[in-house]
């Protein structure tokens, strides 16, 4: 059974909130993302700090993004959506979609085409249509 290890999750955010660095992110993007430990069903980082990958949708200023994390898990329930880079597909977690401080926002894995990405919004925008 999974441990939600709230306690170590809460001295990594305290670590990335104090962190000043500046970071030049673009919609496209695959980037390390820490989403950390959450509650219920709301997705969960990885590993030690955290992290999973997600795809920048937006960026909003010079502090926030809009991304939709990334699962490597095949789901065929709405809101799981296929995504192909790097010559594998994964699903993006559009249930999953929210906002945040680009502190949280690490290392690029990969950049989409334009199109890809506007495909990408176009199945965003079909699922939240409802």
């Amino acid at each position: 059974m999974y441990h939600k290890d709230f306690d170590k999750w809460n001295l990594v955010k305290k670590q990335i909130n104090d962190t000043d660095r500046e970071i030049s992110i673009r919609a496209g993007e695959v980037r390390w993302v820490s989403f950390g430990v959450n509650i219920g069903s709301e997705i969960d980082g990885k590993g030690t700090s955290f992290n999973r990958p997600a795809l920048v949708v937006g960026v909003f200023g010079a502090h926030l993004a809009l991304i939709v994390p990334l699962t490597s898990k095949n789901k065929s329930i709405p809101g799981y959506i296929p995504f192909e880079w790097k010559g594998k597909t994964d699903m993006l977690c559009v249930n999953q979609m929210r906002v945040v401080s680009q502190k949280r926002i690490f290392s690029r894995l990969a950049h989409i085409s334009d199109k890809h990405l506007q495909k990408c919004k176009d199945e965003v925008k079909c699922f939240f249509e409802l």
